[in-house]
């Protein structure tokens, strides 16, 4: 595929005469939700298949031109990554989600699948790892009978977001036709996924930061550079063998909390930031 950037539409505002309609008649965004979730594998498919014949990312150009940043991800943290002092509402992370959820099923990951099937894999991470639920009020329920689902407890799908916790998976709402209406919680590797490794290379689809950013209590803070590795959006580098953090950079996925050794990171509201 041809070496380009996409200029990315990350932090677009979802304010258009379409959105106050879908804010206002939220059973047409959980139409047209239903209709884009059962359609993705097909959708995604049709596109690779453009992709590989014209050599040019064409999602990513639909996307940006045409949906204007329509489909994308959410980025969420888990609950045990966020500070324990840190109020929150329930609405913004996944554990919580899922506890007033009715979940579907663990969907078929279709990065991680066709990845394997078409290229050499260059990961391990689980193929079954995207959960279908319905949540909120102005969210829908993914029907039972989409693409490759098998139906699971609650706690399967905890104990599903905990290993990829521990695997440095990105926790992701996957959404359409704006960010309040998604089909799907997706457990994101840099290497397979669409939406974030097409994001770390051309800057789209879209992805939207999570309400949360790291912290990093400096007196703990050793520089091993274990978060500089772990860091996709590459907010966190070593220099000069110091740390050094960009907040603008970070997504608030909270990886690089789970995966410090020595506890130095915690999660907090933006608007409690306090600059290193």
């Amino acid at each position: 595929m041809k070496a380009y950037r996409l200029k990315s539409v990350t932090y677009r505002d979802f304010k258009s005469k379409i959105d106050k309609i879908l804010k206002n008649i939220p059973a047409l965004g959980k139409l047209l939700t239903s209709l884009f979730g059962v359609s993705e594998y097909y959708i995604l498919e049709f596109f690779r298949k453009l992709d590989k014949k014209f050599g040019f990312y064409t999602m990513g150009f639909v996307n940006r031109y045409i949906l204007r940043g329509r489909w994308g991800g959410r980025v969420l943290p888990l609950n045990i990554n966020i500070d324990l002092n840190t109020k929150f509402s329930t609405s913004q992370e996944i554990l919580e989600i899922l506890k007033r959820s009715n979940v579907a099923a663990i969907g078929l990951c279709y990065c991680r699948s066709t990845q394997r099937k078409y290229d050499k894999p260059n990961c391990d991470h689980p193929i079954y790892s995207c959960i279908h639920l319905g949540v909120g009020k102005s969210l829908y329920d993914v029907p039972y009978k989409s693409y490759n689902l098998k139906k699971v407890s609650k706690k399967e799908i905890e104990d599903l977001l905990l290993e990829s916790d521990r695997r440095g998976l990105i926790h992701q709402l996957i959404y359409f036709p704006n960010p309040q209406f998604y089909y799907v919680v997706c457990n994101c590797c840099p290497c397979c996924c669409v939406v974030l490794n097409k994001f770390i290379k051309y800057g789209a689809p879209q992805m939207i930061k999570s309400d949360f950013v790291a912290k990093t209590n400096l007196d703990k803070c050793i520089n091993c550079g274990t978060c500089e590795t772990w860091c996709y959006f590459g907010s966190r580098y070593l220099k000069n063998e110091e740390l050094k953090f960009n907040s603008q950079k970070c997504f608030g996925c909270g990886i690089c909390v789970s995966k410090c050794p020595n506890q130095a990171i915690s999660l907090i509201q933006k608007e409690e930031l306090i600059e290193l």
